[in-house]
């Protein structure tokens, strides 16, 4: 299993549209026999101001299990009714536009401890770093100790990096902005919009 993080942003004034919209769209069918690997394992939804952060965790790399949900019914309408709120359009229904998505969105996990931690409660924290310190930010992140039965997932792209917390308690990712301070631009927790698990299959 693999875990990715992706953003995009949508217009300033459209969020509270966007959050209805992500958060309430069905379940894709599961597309095949009880018996095969998921495809998608889990998806959570979060958001700060216009930034969206959408978290998986899949049996597959990025491009094949975006090319399976974007040809299920019920992505492509959440796609056309989010299209109106994107600061940049996007078309999944063809390679070369999935490519282009993927490139600009996918950030990578850089530091991960007990971070598949089964079906637990996830916060996230999400920070902007000044030019050339994403780096330094996300290895800061990445060696914090980790509350025993909790998991910690640190995913960076440049210098944007999203910090993710599964806890069995209430320990949530607080932004670290005081030990941070010298190198951000922007420190903000990021809002739940919604969790699933599990029910795509390849």
């Amino acid at each position: 299993m693999n875990r990715y993080a992706l953003t995009f942003t949508v217009r300033p004034g459209s969020e509270a549209a966007v959050a209805e919209i992500l958060s309430g769209y069905s379940r894709p069918p599961a597309g095949g026999p009880g018996t095969a690997r998921p495809l998608l394992e889990r998806t959570s939804v979060f958001m700060a101001g216009p930034v969206v952060v959408r978290v998986v965790d899949i049996g597959c790399p990025p491009d094949q299990a975006v090319r399976h949900l974007a040809g299920q019914p019920q992505i492509r309408a959440v796609e056309e009714r989010l299209r109106p709120h994107l600061t940049e359009d996007r078309d999944l229904s063809d390679h070369s536009g999935r490519r282009r998505f993927l490139a600009r969105s996918v950030m990578r996990v850089v530091a991960s401890r007990n971070g598949h931690s089964g079906h637990l409660r996830r916060t996230a924290a999400i920070y902007q770093a000044l030019p050339r310190q994403g780096r330094e930010v996300a290895r800061l992140l990445g060696a914090r100790d980790t509350a025993p039965g909790c998991g910690t997932t640190v995913f960076r792209r440049g210098d944007l990096v999203v910090h993710l917390l599964e806890s069995p308690d209430a320990t949530v990712a607080a932004p670290l902005v005081a030990e941070l301070a010298p190198m951000l631009r922007m420190a903000r927790p990021l809002t739940l919009v919604t969790d699933r698990v599990a029910g795509v299959l390849a």
